[in-house]
Order: C-alpha cells, then structure tokens, then sequence
C-alpha cells in the first residue's frame, strides 16, 4: 500500500469513527427523550403500552414464532429503520431469548434421545424410552448436565 492508499484508509477510518461517535450520541439522546416521554405517562398511558408492545411480542415470537425482522415489519407495523433500534433497546436479546426457551420447551417433550461424539452415537435411549429430560447448568455455567427420565446424569 502506497503513502497516498494509507492516507486515504486513515481519513476514511478517521471519519467512520466520527460517524459511530455521532450515531452513539444520537442512541443516548433518544434513550433519554424516551424515558422522559415514558415517566410523563399518565399510570394508564404506561399500562396500554406494556400491554400493546406484549401483546405485539406475544403474538409475533411465541404463536407464530417470527423472524425479529418479521415481528418488527409485519406484527408492529415498522418499517426497516426500526431495525437498529430494536436491537438497541433489547428486543433482539429478547426475541432471541424467547426462540431459545421455546426451542428448551419441545427438547423436554422429546421421546428419542442421543449423545453423538466423533465416534458415533455415545449414548442413545430409543423411540419410547425418554419419559422425561432436564437440563441444569452447574459449575459456574462450564457444565451442562441432562438427566434422562429424571435419573443419572449425563455429563456432556
């Protein structure tokens, strides 16, 4: 890379940070506009919306479990420049949370169940035989332990 390349790259790169320091600005402002719109709601005004935007969520993650973008489009009603600000505020965190926990729901509900290493299937209990699967995370979030039908527990 010549002189000329490098100082094109270090005004660009000059200028993006710029750009981020600006857009984190405008994120702050607009997180305190909202809590002070948000604490100058009337009881009622803050209990229509939580019951709106968990309405929304509901319907969007859990019945019909939506992509976030499908949520934020199609069940909200937002256009594309939501997107950033759905991730900035949590939702994202959120819709893939609830993604997570309902995924953890029908693993629990499963009747076949199998360990798989490089060797092959280290552990099976067939079709039938699961009655039952919990999971526990255990040692400071370094170990997951399942226990199959609610006895002995797998290490993994």
């Amino acid at each position: 890379m010549n002189e000329e390349e490098k100082a094109k790259r270090e005004e660009a790169l000059t200028k993006l940070a710029e750009i981020s320091q600006q857009l984190e600005i405008g994120r702050k402002v607009y997180e305190h506009d909202n809590d002070t719109w948000w604490n100058g709601l009337t009881e009622k005004e803050r209990e229509d919306a939580f019951y709106a935007v968990c309405k929304r969520i509901y319907e969007g993650d859990i019945k019909l479990n939506g992509s976030y973008r499908y949520v934020l489009y199609d069940v909200f009603g937002f256009d594309a420049g939501m997107y950033g600000a759905g991730m900035d505020c949590g939702y994202m965190a959120i819709h893939n949370a609830i993604g997570e926990g309902e995924d953890l729901q029908r693993m629990k509900c499963v009747d076949r169940f199998e360990v798989i290493d490089e060797d092959g299937r280290a552990y099976v209990r067939g079709a039938g035989q699961v009655n039952r699967l919990k999971f526990e995370i255990q040692d400071d979030g370094c170990t997951l332990k399942v226990f199959v039908n609610g006895k002995n527990p797998l290490d993994i």
